[in-house]
């Protein structure tokens, strides 16, 4: 027994050590291969991957703050949509697309809200639209709120809200509280270096072919190889438990957000939702209702990723916002 017991664990570490060479010779083959499209930028020791539009002389800048996960890149189609004098960055969160790895630990809205502060200091950016997609919505809500004198806009592109695990799980059974703590730990659990090798076997088909609706053709198999990336693993790990833990952590200052003008894009109910959209439809509501400057609009006709269904639209409400907060700023201030 003795025997077969020490016999078992070699044969369990050599396949450890196998899948992490494996995975380790595999990650610098893909990093020479398919190097950064955007910049790099410096935020105090490690570097964001930020993507630009053509910069323009117009109104404040537009920074895009990704869903869970979500790279840059998947923005490509709404900033070819955008006038040309829009200037307009969209950022990888650290460890995401090919920014330097995020620490470890939870990465809660806070502490991401914290990075793209920084990312903006460094960018020397003064003047901001926000745009926030899913878990980039409550980031961005955060940021706006500790940044009232930079940030002058935000749109919430069917953004997360950080009390939506119970309604919704209440709504539909099949759902669980605890469903965000379950993807993580199963994600965790993922043997990086034999997943890479199953994908490689198989030519990445089902990750280039999911890239391709999300970044374009040209650019989806250095979008799949990323996705196999150990800082992508533990920055997506990271991602989960930060919304998990964000109705703790999310400050009440983000619910009250003034005069801020603000755009709600919400996803309409033509795409499966089932019971639990009336609850989403609130949730939108009570996020609309955190500005008094704001509008809401449900948008038929996409799914969540709004960005990838409905470029066109996503990018007329910036382009609207941007013209509402020009006039806004140019206001004369109130005689008192």
């Amino acid at each position: 027994m003795r025997r077969s017991a020490v016999m078992a664990a070699s044969c369990a570490a050599l396949i450890a050590a196998g899948g992490w060479l494996y995975q380790r010779v595999g990650q610098g083959r893909d990093e020479r291969r398919f190097p950064p499209p955007g910049r790099l930028v410096d935020i105090g020791g490690r570097r964001l991957h930020v993507v630009r539009t053509s910069a323009g002389e117009c109104g404040p800048v537009v920074v895009v703050l990704p869903a869970l996960g979500a790279t840059a890149l998947e923005w490509h189609q709404v900033f070819r949509a955008l006038p040309e004098d829009i200037t307009a960055y969209a950022v990888d969160r650290g460890g995401v697309g090919w920014s330097d790895p995020a620490p470890r630990g939870p990465r809660t809205p806070t502490v991401l809200a914290g990075e793209i502060t920084a990312l903006l200091d460094a960018l020397e950016l003064t003047s901001v639209v926000l745009v926030g997609h899913s878990y980039g919505g409550i980031v961005a809500r955060i940021l706006a709120a500790g940044n009232p004198d930079r940030v002058v806009g935000l749109i919430l592109v069917d953004s997360s809200h950080e009390d939506q695990a119970r309604p919704l799980a209440a709504a539909d059974p099949a759902k669980s509280v605890n469903e965000l703590w379950w993807k993580a730990g199963r994600r965790q659990a993922r043997p990086l270096g034999w997943t890479r090798a199953w994908h490689d076997i198989n030519g990445r088909r089902r990750l280039i072919r999911e890239a391709v609706g999300e970044v374009g053709a040209r650019m989806a198999p250095a979008a799949a190889a990323r996705a196999l990336t150990t800082a992508h693993r533990r920055a997506v790990v990271g991602e989960f438990l930060g919304l998990a833990v964000a109705p703790r952590v999310t400050p009440a200052s983000a619910r009250r957000l003034g005069d801020l003008p603000m755009t709600v894009l919400t996803v309409g109910n033509g795409n499966g939702w089932g019971p639990v959209y009336p609850v989403w439809l609130e949730l939108q509501r009570s996020l609309a209702a955190m500005s008094n400057r704001s509008r809401h609009l449900v948008l038929d006709g996409t799914g969540h990723h709004m960005n990838h269904d409905v470029p066109d639209q996503v990018a007329a409400a910036i382009a609207d916002l941007i013209t509402e907060v020009c006039v806004v700023r140019s206001e004369p201030p109130p005689t008192l």
